[in-house]
Formats: C-alpha cells, sequence, structure tokens
C-alpha cells in the first residue's frame, strides 16, 4: 500500500522526524551542559548554553524540533475539507507558528536573563512566548480531536496534561517563582514535556489523519 504523502513528505518520514528531533535535541542538550561542566544547568537555560560555548549543537537541536513540527503540520494540513477534519487542519496551523518559533529560537538565540532591551532579545521573548501559548492551545484541541477515538484516546489524554502540567511550570516561569535559583530546571521541564508529547502524540496524529481520509 502506498505510503500517503503531502508536500513531498510521507507520513512515514514524518513518523521519522517526530522521533529524530527530540533525539537530537536531548542529546544536544546533554553533550553541551557536559562540555560547559562551569555551568549549572539548574540555573542556565537552554538559550543561555546556546549562547556560549558549543553554542551550535543546541541551536541544531532546536532547529530539529522545528522540522518535527513542519513534517506534522504537512500531514496534518493535507487532510481534505470535510466536517470533522477542520480542527486537525488548525491544528496543523498552530504547528506551522510553533516551527516558525524555533527557527526564530535558534537564529534570534540570547540568554534570556536580562536580554530583554535589545532586538536580538525582543524576538527570542517573543518567540518563547508565542511557542509557548500556541503549543499548549494545540495540545488542548489535540485533546479533543483525539479522546472521541477509542484507539487515540489515551494519546489525547496525555495531550491534554501536557497543558495543564506545562501550563503550570509557565506560569511559575512568569511569575518569576524561584526564577533565578532553577530557571534551567523549569525550562528543561517545560522542553522535556514538548519533546514527549512530539514523540507519543506527534506520529498518532499523522496516523488519525491518515485514517481519516
Amino acid at each position: 500500500m502506498r505510503l500517503p504523502q503531502t508536500f513531498g513528505i510521507s507520513s512515514k518520514l514524518a513518523t521519522v522526524a517526530c522521533y529524530a528531533g527530540p533525539a537530537v535535541m536531548a542529546a544536544a542538550d546533554t553533550l553541551t551542559m557536559t562540555l560547559n561542566s562551569a555551568f549549572d544547568p539548574l540555573k542556565q537555560t537552554i538559550s543561555g548554553y546556546a549562547a556560549g560555548s558549543y553554542g551550535l549543537l543546541e541551536k541544531l537541536g532546536m532547529e530539529m524540533v522545528a522540522v518535527s513540527f513542519f513534517f506534522i503540520a504537512a500531514n496534518l494540513l493535507n487532510t481534505k475539507n470535510k466536517e470533522g477534519l477542520n480542527r486537525l487542519r488548525f491544528i496543523g496551523a498552530l504547528q506551522v507558528i510553533v516551527a516558525i518559533g524555533f527557527l526564530l529560537l535558534g537564529i534570534f538565540n540570547t540568554n534570556v536573563i536580562g536580554t530583554l532591551a535589545s532586538f536580538h532579545g525582543l524576538v527570542h521573548h517573543f518567540s518563547v512566548i508565542a511557542v509557548s501559548v500556541v503549543f499548549y492551545l494545540s495540545c488542548l484541541i489535540t485533546m479533543s480531536v483525539m479522546i472521541k477515538h477509542r484507539v487515540f484516546r489515551y494519546f489525547g489524554i496525555y495531550s491534554g496534561l501536557t497543558f495543564v502540567f506545562g501550563l503550570i511550570v509557565l506560569l511559575f516561569i512568569v511569575s518569576g517563582h524561584v526564577l533565578k535559583d532553577y530557571i534551567g530546571l523549569e525550562e528543561r521541564v517545560i522542553a522535556g514535556l514538548n519533546m514527549v508529547w512530539i514523540v507519543l502524540v506527534g506520529p498518532q496524529l499523522i496516523k488519525l489523519a491518515n485514517s481519516l481520509q
């Protein structure tokens, strides 16, 4: 059976990207932390590492995550404009915004602490906010779509939990709670939730979209 394709991207290739992007990001962050042992990962953000020595590794990870989101989006946007599929297409549009946000994070990289006044910092901060808000909105909508299908129900529940826990941690960061002591840890908790979502839910979203064609 021929694999469904959209924009030249097969569902199989998109599924591989869902595993590859987070794997590269996790490996890049771990390697960068190891090579910069003088920094405390609890206090230093991913962007802070990316702005320092071996920062290209972190930037590579960000761009690979962007590719993962683009590939998910390509498959969702390809769904026919039928009743019940509009939300999948909307999720795809949101994933494009998230992907662009990750691209901008890599291009306009800066340490998020004390850089808001510069143009570079403004773009970076705006991208962080946009990625966070749009991604968690897509998680919420994904839950509402997947939970209606028995095969995908648990993935929908996980998407909802990602929304809840991610939002809680994000509120801690925005409120300034233990910001100076644990911002690196808080940021990596959010990043970890996002990466696990890509690995677990991304391929299932692609499968759901193809099953409803």
